[in-house]
């Protein structure tokens, strides 16, 4: 198997996974707001309320169309293609990551009785964003070996 070949594919993979189930979360916040059934949390659970959700939903779906045009590009073209740009895309997305994190350290702290209290919602899904952003800064043949190029390296004995 040509390791490049498997390394994109498996970037790739990680983006649209992303991708999905951003929108997952997004047709599931639409479905409490019109229905609200009783196996989905409310609707102060779905967002933090920073931004009006009449404001909130047009722009998922802008960001879904944008991640959808980026996931789709990637299997024919390279982007970013700056070193640079990767590098403050990567750590933009740890910093993303780390303010949400944070986020939620400080909603337990205020006392918030469980996750969904918390904010773990949109926390999760704003660490999905970030892992597609990282994932997307990832440079294509990321790494010289695949994953199961280093299980097989594992499994062989030290020499």
């Amino acid at each position: 198997m040509n390791t490049a070949a498997y390394i994109d594919r498996e970037r790739i993979v990680v983006l649209w996974v992303c991708l999905i189930l951003f929108l997952l979360r997004v047709l599931g916040q639409v479905e409490v707001l019109l229905l609200a059934p009783p196996w989905l949390p409310p609707m102060d659970d779905w967002y933090s309320g920073l931004l009006p959700y009449p404001l909130l939903l047009p722009a998922q779906i802008i960001l879904l169309m944008v991640m959808t045009a980026i996931a789709t590009m990637q299997g024919r073209i390279s982007w970013p293609v700056s070193s640079r740009a990767r590098q403050w895309m990567r750590v933009s997305a740890l910093l993303y990551f780390a303010v949400m994190a944070s986020r939620l350290c400080i909603q337990f702290a205020l006392g918030a009785p469980n996750a969904l209290a918390a904010g773990g919602i949109p926390i999760a899904f704003h660490w999905i964003l970030a892992m597609f952003l990282y994932t997307l800064a990832r440079p294509e043949h990321f790494a010289t070996t695949s994953s199961a190029q280093l299980v097989g390296d594992l499994r062989s004995p030290l020499s």
